[in-house]
């Protein structure tokens, strides 16, 4: 089965350069699924921990918008907020950014697309606090070039809604609050917030050498330096050699290269961190007892911008225990777990739900009530 997946996925990747972003067509409406169809396409399940039962299995939750499987984004305009699920455990092998394989649902757990994605995101940046924009960033990664080195990353970029996306063509992106910055092989370009490519740059108009392209894409994927960031009309490429003295800039108003001396570009990079607004972190208010750390889950994929979850750690007679609160201090008693966890087991809020990932299946719920929205059987195996 995951050869197949795999074999797949690969198929998928062979897909040329950007073009104009896919709007629409008319072609591809379909009518809404009906009663009999959203209720049908049963989810098979594996045992699910997340209500502290570790023996009794779950029974499936949610529906499919389409009867066969799906595997790649079919364009509409009515299926409201798509937000990710986790669909197959892959754990280490290549197509899984963190072990998993995603898909695309609704909000009320109607499933749009199979899990056929290595990660889905929505482009985030950081100022002062994490702010992403309602586009969706959808990543195919590709199979290693030999034992060790990895294939080349491609993204895509979909409207929130599932109307429009992108090809699969981009090599990795950098965000801040006016737009995307967007690399493929031979072209940058720079998207809106709300997905208008405003322009678009060949390496050769920019002035970039072969060396320094290459340099680019090694970044993209392990993110050295200086690269990435942005100050006003620049965007740091890195360095120019090894002395580190002097960094090489897109300027984006001009569309051109130029260089800085390093000490001058660290000096605007420090004046605008000083400039962030300062976020107070106000804690919930949490009902009295020993607690240890207390960490903020933030929704990526929500425009609320306080936290979605808060992780609290209180210490017991017979050790640690992890405990969820709603930001506002509403306990969430079903989350409850001991530390040290199960390696595979993760929580975290995704667009307004509670996601829990266990070894085998995956749950989503409302976190006021608790009610599961969807639940499916990750297919793991351990060789």
């Amino acid at each position: 089965m995951r050869r197949g997946i795999v074999t797949l996925l690969a198929a998928l990747l062979l897909i040329g350069g950007c073009t104009a972003q896919k709007k629409l067509p008319p072609d591809t409406q379909s009518p809404p699924p009906s009663q009999d169809e959203e209720k049908g396409g049963e989810l098979t399940v594996s045992t699910d921990w997340s209500k502290l039962d570790d023996n009794k299995p779950l029974p499936s939750v949610g529906s499919r918008w389409y009867d066969e499987y799906t595997g790649h984004l079919i364009l509409r305009d009515d299926y409201g907020p798509l937000i990710p699920y986790a669909g197959l455990r892959l754990m280490d092998d290549w197509p899984a950014r963190n072990g998993c394989l995603y898909g695309l649902m609704t909000k009320d757990g109607v499933v749009v697309t199979d899990a056929v994605y290595s990660s889905v995101t929505r482009p985030t940046y950081y100022f002062g606090a994490q702010i992403s924009h309602p586009l969706l960033a959808l990543l195919m990664m590709a199979p290693p070039d030999d034992v060790h080195v990895y294939g080349k990353d491609s993204w895509a970029i979909a409207a929130n809604d599932g109307s429009w996306i992108t090809e699969f063509c981009y090599r990795g992106m950098r965000v801040r609050k006016d737009g995307l910055l967007l690399f493929e092989d031979e072209r940058i370009a720079f998207m809106s917030p709300t997905g208008e490519i405003i322009n678009v740059w060949t390496m050769e108009q920019l002035g970039l050498t072969q060396e320094e392209i290459k340099s680019i894409h090694f970044s993209l994927a392990w993110g050295e330096g200086w690269f990435g960031e942005w100050y006003g009309d620049y965007f740091c490429l890195g360095v120019t050699d090894d002395t580190c003295e002097e960094v090489y800039l897109i300027n984006l108003s001009m569309g051109r290269k130029e260089t800085m001396t390093a000490s001058a570009w660290e000096a605007l990079i420090q004046a605008l961190i000083e400039r962030r607004p300062d976020i107070e972190e106000v804690p919930p208010n949490l009902p009295p007892g020993d607690y240890g750390n207390i960490v903020y889950l933030w929704d990526d994929f929500s425009d609320d911008d306080t936290p979605g979850l808060v992780s609290v750690m209180r210490n017991e007679a017979d050790g640690a225990r992890e405990l969820f609160f709603l930001y506002d201090g509403t306990p969430i008693p079903e989350l409850i777990r001991k530390k040290p966890g199960r390696w595979y087991y993760s929580i975290q809020p995704v667009g307004g739900l509670i996601e829990v990932v266990d070894l085998n299946t995956t749950s989503y719920y409302e976190p006021r009530t608790m009610d599961c929205v969807f639940r499916t059987y990750l297919g793991y195996y351990a060789d």
